[in-house]
């Protein structure tokens, strides 16, 4: 059995769910290999089918990334034979994307337990189209079948198989920065993020939250020292801090013992408080990156259900600061609002009261499935057919005037350098109209990729890094 995963891209960090996906086909004894189209271009991508001979191809995709590669899938299905099989939030969130011509199945949700059976029925010859968490077509129609119960321990799990990452992708092993996943789940109903709908899809399928026990994450780290570089821990979970204290204890008591490196996580502001962060700062926690998204708290509980007080977040910021972790605030400008110029303004006053390390800003894109397209909708920003960008940091998709679009457009590159340099404050006004697009998007990548790269994360070999930057910043721009 032959599975070939493609995708679009990735910029700069393992993705995580075809690692797992890759160490549970392997368990089983089939045939796994991974490649980057845009890497190794479309002719290689043929020629690669051709050699390897898939009898499964599994696109992972989010919703910016879908239409390429549903073009890729489609170039591919008209000279070779192969089942396709989408996954990934696109398919998760969008599953009617299993009538088009060239796709045969999706996978909804959570696919450790769900593709490997799919890849076992179709080896076997069995009812492949009756594999639960999936939407398969058979003789002409569409098979939708039941989703499994969320996994329960995710100590059962495998460990990623990095090495099929980093096989595919040489420059992603020299990154200093590694991610690791501790836990799965976030209870909170914020309404641009894809958990709202996902915790709906898996309701009564077990329990939301979910993590693994200290010494398994730990376990992972210490192999993972055993085989590549590592210079700082990245544990990506949605919030780190939605455990019980007794982990938290368990958990630092370990990882100074046996892995003694910085380590990052997220963190939401009502999560922080005073003795888990002198805990993890003891333990190493060098960098949180903290969701402020809008200053404006009526409009950041509202429209985005944040469920947050901006004196939540301000304490939380003292906190951090008080232990000298370096924190990330993430901000949404552009919002579905009367005033949007006026509300980002509001956003940029409070992340300069904040004075984070870095302050960043995405512009609100309300992807399917979620309550903020529908809001969007339902309040005439939004058009049913407008297509989605690969990134969030170029332009707004709702129906502003041009000069309002062109002032949050502007405003959203500035902004981490004015929190930075507080002084440009008083020229944000004249900046945010002038027709200087593409030089601020230059600015904002160049001093994104600066100070993530040299100034909040650990490094110890300035020569990898250096070229990461420039990977950074060169990728990020072909994006845009």
């Amino acid at each position: 059995m032959r599975i070939l995963f493609l995708t679009k891209e990735w910029l700069f960090h393992e993705r995580m769910g075809i690692m797992y996906l890759s160490s549970s086909l392997k368990q089983r004894g089939y045939l796994v290999r991974l490649a980057i189209v845009d890497k190794i271009g479309i002719n290689n991508t043929m020629q690669l089918v051709n050699e390897f001979k898939p009898d499964v191809i599994g696109y992972t995709a989010m919703t910016g990334e879908y239409p390429a590669l549903l073009k890729v899938n489609r170039m591919l299905k008209r000279s070779f034979k192969f089942i396709s099989v989408f996954g990934g939030p696109h398919a998760t969130f969008f599953p009617n994307i299993i009538y088009d011509d060239s796709i045969d199945a999706i996978c909804v949700g959570e696919g450790d337990i769900a593709f490997p059976d799919f890849c076992k029925r179709v080896n076997e010859s069995d009812a492949f189209w009756e594999s639960p968490n999936f939407r398969v077509k058979y003789k002409g129609n569409v098979c939708t079948n039941e989703l499994l119960p969320l996994i329960d321990n995710l100590d059962t799990l495998p460990f990623p198989d990095r090495g099929l990452m980093y096989e595919s992708d040489k420059a992603l092993l020299n990154e200093g920065r590694k991610m690791f996943i501790s836990a799965r789940g976030c209870p909170y109903h914020c309404s641009y993020c894809f958990n709202e709908k996902y915790n709906e899809i898996y309701k009564n399928k077990g329990k939301i939250i979910r993590y693994r026990s200290p010494q398994n994450i730990i376990n992972e780290i210490t192999s993972f020292l055993q085989y590549y570089p590592l210079d700082c821990v990245w544990i990506n979970d949605d919030n780190f801090l939605v455990k019980p204290k007794e982990w938290f204890q368990d958990f630092t008591a370990l990882y100074k013992k046996k892995i003694k490196l910085p380590f990052s996580i997220n963190v939401r502001a009502n999560n922080v408080n005073e003795r888990i962060i002198s805990l993890l700062a003891e333990a190493g926690l060098d960098s949180a990156w903290m969701g402020v998204e809008c200053g404006n708290q009526e409009i950041a509980n509202s429209i985005l259900k944040r469920n947050l007080t901006n004196q939540q977040i301000a304490e939380a910021a003292i906190i951090l600061r008080t232990h000298r972790i370096k924190f990330i605030t993430e901000n949404i400008f552009g919002l579905p609002v009367p005033n949007p110029y006026a509300i980002d303004l509001e956003t940029l006053e409070f992340n300069l009261r904040l004075k984070p390390t870095l302050a960043i800003a995405s512009l609100m894109y309300p992807f399917p499935g979620t309550p903020v397209r529908a809001y969007a909708m339902t309040n005439g920003y939004l058009q049913e057919d407008e297509d989605f960008l690969q990134t969030s940091k170029n332009s707004t998709m709702f129906n502003f005037s041009s000069k309002v679009k062109r002032r949050i457009e502007n405003l959203q590159k500035l902004f981490p350098l004015i929190v930075r340099f507080p002084f440009l404050r008083h020229f944000t006004d004249l900046l945010s109209l002038l027709p200087l697009r593409l030089i601020y998007l230059l600015l904002f990548y160049f001093w994104y990729g600066y100070t993530e790269k040299f100034k909040i994360y650990a490094f110890r070999s300035l020569r990898n890094e250096l070229g990461a930057y420039i990977r950074f910043w060169w990728s990020f721009l072909r994006k845009t």
